[in-house]
């Protein structure tokens, strides 16, 4: 109420920024300049109501195909939509559209497909990439054979009490 009478009051002409500011006892000026400013868009309905700014869409991440991506950056860039809509209308969030859209303008549609956790084939690897795999295979077999070789003892330590 207090807002709608001091965005009233300068709407009317009562005085400046500044002195309506000190009448109704608002902190700043710019507080008062924003009020009127949401009170002339929403000059429909007359309330000066707090409006977000953006509208927030929080998502948590989906997993999504390949094609998916390529309809949402055609749907931003081809259909001419933002962010936030692309990322309400697919059900992903404001990120994941914002980035995809971004690597394929950089590098094309090829750069959207997930690549996480994949490896080369063996024919397409160098002998240096061959050999990092091969020896990153042989340390993951170690570590195994060491932890069964400590449950084995385990399991034989909990057996002798008995």
């Amino acid at each position: 109420e207090l807002k709608q009478q001091a965005v009233m009051a300068y709407l009317n002409q009562e005085g400046s920024l500044e002195t309506i500011r000190t009448r109704f006892g608002i902190r700043t000026k710019s507080s008062l300049r924003d009020w009127i400013k949401k009170f002339q868009y929403n000059r429909t309905n007359n309330s000066v109501t707090a409006m977000p700014l953006r509208k927030q869409v929080r998502i948590m991440g989906r997993k999504t195909t390949f094609e998916e991506r390529i309809e949402i950056v055609e749907y931003v860039t081809v259909g001419g939509h933002s962010y936030s809509q692309a990322a309400e209308h697919f059900n992903v969030s404001y990120q994941q559209a914002r980035s995809w859209v971004l690597k394929a303008e950089q590098n094309g549609y090829p750069a959207l497909k997930d690549r996480r956790g994949r490896t080369k084939p063996r024919e397409e690897m160098t002998e240096l990439e061959r050999l990092k795999l091969e020896n990153r295979q042989l340390r993951t077999k170690l570590k195994e054979q060491g932890v069964l070789e400590k449950f084995v003892k385990k399991f034989q330590e909990l057996q002798n009490k008995e």
